[in-house]
C-alpha cells in the first residue's frame, strides 16, 4: 500500500455496516467536540486543514504535522478567521516522520504537550482524534478509505492497544524512509461511544489525551494499519499514530529556539539552512550584504539573495516602506550628524506586517538621518 495515502475520522454508534455515519452523529462529529458534555472543555479550533492534510499548533508560530505531509507541493499557507499566514520555515525531524512549519504571524492558540506514555487502560485510556481527511463506511470492527468528506475536520474516539513500537515505511517523496516511535489503535465500534479511524489526508492531525483537567497532544495520525483480511483489501482495522514524547527533545528544542553552539542563530535555523551543519554566524551565506546572523535577526532567508532587510523604493523621507516580518518588531530612529551624537527614537517598537511595513519618519530637521531597527521580541 501507498503509505503516503493515510490519513479522516469517522464515528459511529451503530453496529451495522452504515456508509460513514448517521446524520445525527455525522452532525455532532462535524462539530466542534465542545458541544458534547464530556468534551465541553476541548477546542478544536487549533487543528487546521495544511497542504490538504491536517496539522496541529503547538506554539505561537509553530504547526507539527507529519513529515509526508510538510513536503508535498503548494505553499503550505493558512487562512484563518479572514486572516492569511505565510509558512516560512519547514524543518523536519532527522528520522521520524515528522515536522515543525512556523509561520510569520503569531496563531490564535495552541495545544501543550503530553509528556507521559498513552496507555490501554488505567491512567488516560481514551484518545481524542482529529482530522481533515476522508470519511466512509465503516464495519465493526473496520473502516474504509473515503472516497468521499474531505476538506471537513472531524473527530472521534479511540483507544491505544499497542505503545512502544516503531514502525519503518517508505513515505515516497522527500520524506523517503522514516523510522517513527508509534502506538496503534484499533476500530471497535462497541469500544468507545465515538469510535474513530483515520484514512486519507487526516495525516499530521492529533491524537489528544486529558491530563489534569487539559487536554494535551500525544501523537499524531501517519498510518493505517493494514487490512487484516486479505479477502477484504478496503477495509482497515485501525492506525499508528507517532508518539509525541518520544521526540519532547527535539521538538522543545526547536519551539525553545535552543542555540547548542551559542554563536546566536537557534539549532532549527542552522538545520533548515545549513543543510543540517552549523552555519557561520557572521558569513554571507547569499551574498546580499547582510550575515546569516544578521538574516536570523531580521526573520529573512540567508540562502535566497532576495529575502533580504532593506527599504522599498516607495520610501520618502517622511514615509519610509521596508521589508518586514509580522514576528519582528521595528523602530524609526533618526540622528542630525553621523560624526556626533546618537540616534534618537522617532517612535515605539512595534510588530510589522507581513512582506512590508510603513513607519512614520520625522522631518522636522533641516538635515536628517533616518534609520529602521528590528529586533527580536
Amino acid at each position: 500500500m501507498d503509505f503516503r495515502y493515510l490519513v479522516l475520522l469517522i464515528c459511529v454508534v451503530s453496529l451495522r455496516s452504515a456508509l460513514a455515519i448517521t446524520v445525527a452523529d455525522l452532525a455532532v462529529a462535524e462539530s466542534n467536540p465542545s458541544n458534547v458534555a464530556a468534551y465541553a472543555d476541548f477546542n478544536w479550533d487549533f487543528i487546521y486543514n495544511y497542504k490538504g492534510s491536517s496539522a496541529v499548533a503547538v506554539d505561537d508560530h509553530w504547526l507539527i504535522t507529519a513529515a509526508h505531509v510538510a513536503d508535498d507541493g503548494g505553499s503550505g499557507g493558512l487562512t484563518i478567521n479572514g486572516e492569511v499566514f505565510t509558512q516560512v520555515q519547514q524543518l523536519y525531524h532527522p528520522t521520524a516522520d515528522l515536522a515543525l512549519v512556523r509561520f510569520d504571524k503569531e496563531l490564535p492558540g495552541f495545544y501543550p504537550l503530553y509528556s507521559g506514555r498513552v496507555n490501554r487502560i488505567g491512567t488516560n485510556p481514551e484518545l481524542l482524534m482529529v482530522g481533515w481527511g476522508y470519511t466512509g463506511a465503516v464495519f465493526s470492527a473496520s473502516f474504509q478509505n473515503g472516497p468521499s468528506g474531505r476538506y471537513v475536520k472531524r473527530w472521534g474516539t479511540n483507544r491505544a492497544v499497542i505503545t512502544g513500537q516503531s514502525v519503518t515505511a517508505d513515505m515516497g517523496g522527500s520524506a523517503e524512509s522514516r523510522t517513527s516511535d508509534i502506538f496503534s489503535t484499533l476500530f471497535n465500534i462497541s469500544d468507545t461511544l465515538y469510535e474513530a479511524g483515520a484514512v486519507q489526508y487526516d495525516s499530521g492531525g492529533g491524537v489528544f489525551i486529558k491530563q489534569n483537567n487539559q487536554w494535551k497532544l500525544a501523537g499524531g495520525i501517519i498510518l493505517l494499519l493494514p487490512p487484516a483480511d486479505p479477502n477484504e483489501p478496503d477495509n482497515y482495522p485501525g492506525n499508528l499514530m507517532i508518539e509525541i514524547r518520544k521526540y519532547l527533545s527535539w521538538i522543545n528544542d526547536v519551539l525553545d529556539g535552543v542555540d547548542s553552539d551559542g554563536d546566536g542563530l537557534p539549532n532549527h535555523f542552522e538545520d533548515s539552512y545549513g543543510d543540517g551543519t552549523n552555519m557561520d554566524a557572521g558569513a554571507d551565506t547569499d551574498g546580499d550584504g547582510q550575515s546569516n546572523l544578521q538574516e536570523w535577526f531580521a526573520d529573512t532567508i540567508p540562502t535566497d539573495g532576495n529575502s533580504v532587510f532593506e527599504l522599498l523604493g516607495s520610501s520618502t523621507p517622511s514615509s519610509l516602506h521596508f521589508s518586514s516580518s509580522a514576528s519582528r518588531e521595528y523602530q524609526v530612529q533618526f540622528r542630525t550628524n553621523l560624526m556626533t551624537g546618537s540616534w534618537i527614537e522617532t517612535n515605539a517598537w512595534s510588530y510589522g506586517e507581513s512582506g512590508s511595513s510603513i513607519r512614520t519618519a520625522a522631518t522636522n530637521n533641516l538635515i536628517q538621518f533616518n534609520r529602521i531597527g528590528v529586533r527580536i521580541p
